[in-house]
């Protein structure tokens, strides 16, 4: 079972891509041999809440529940968001939350604290945004790895997905020790880090069942992440568990009887 934890339905104007259709995402999805995705859709993101729902029922139910989403929560809106959070939750197209520490909170301001208690209490994971602040990125101090520790004790029934696995350099380092310290921390491939031996070291430092395939879609092609993955020197059951076993037990996701063509 291969499962694409991270990517992203809908139009961002940064993401370059030709064609961002379903129709798109499902012939690169069947390309690529991907039973399952995980969206958070840019209406979700962006403030356009009843057009990325829509988006993300549509998706769900044109490909028979192969593409699956996050709801998304954002601490500007406090109660408000959190009501968003509770519609989408009750549908099985939605397994997950996301959060976005770089809207301008950090990620261990209390404001969060909804977020995680919702997550408690409907048993769903929360996958985020993670980065390491640098002088050409400074928004990315809101996301740093180490500012979850306080949420990731406090919630220790909660899984959490470092998407992007830290982002850059210490961010690696920080959010693999902490997915080798915590049983409910994990990390996702997506994005651009491509350091050499990247997928090698992770696994080395926090163990196969930490580490998740994730594309970015749009903002990424899944073939240059897979293919990290593939080539990897590790064992074949570790790659089988980075590519869609930690996946489908984190999100709790079912085994899609999938006929490729």
């Amino acid at each position: 079972m291969i499962v694409d934890s991270h990517m992203h339905l809908g139009m961002v104007a940064v993401q370059a891509s030709v064609d961002k259709s379903i129709e798109a995402v499902m012939a690169h999805m069947d390309h690529l041999g991907i039973d399952i995705s995980i969206s958070t859709g840019s209406g979700l993101m962006f403030g356009r809440f009843e057009a990325g729902f829509e988006e993300a029922m549509q998706a769900y139910r044109r490909n028979g529940g192969r593409i699956v989403s996050c709801a998304y929560f954002n601490p500007h809106y406090g109660e408000e968001s959190l009501k968003q959070v509770r519609r989408c939750l009750k549908h099985e197209a939605f397994v997950a939350i996301k959060i976005y520490p770089g809207v301008g909170i950090y990620a261990n301001d209390e404001r969060w604290d909804g977020a995680w208690r919702l997550a408690s209490e409907l048993a769903v994971p929360i996958l985020t945004h993670s980065w390491w602040e640098s002088d050409y990125n400074p928004v990315q101090r809101y996301s740093m790895p180490n500012l979850f520790e306080r949420h990731i004790k406090a919630y220790p029934d909660v899984n959490l997905i470092f998407g992007h696995a830290g982002g850059r350099y210490e961010g690696h380092r920080v959010a693999a020790d902490l997915a080798r310290r915590y049983p409910n921390v994990y990390m996702d491939l997506s994005g651009d880090s491509y350091s050499f031996g990247l997928v090698e070291w992770l696994t080395g430092q926090a163990g196969a069942d930490r580490v998740m395939f994730g594309s970015d879609l749009y903002m990424i092609d899944g073939r240059t992440v897979m293919g990290r993955i593939l080539d990897a020197d590790i064992p074949p059951d570790a790659k089988a568990l980075i590519l869609g076993e930690n996946a489908a037990r984190v999100f709790k996701l079912k085994r899609l009887p999938i006929s490729w063509t």
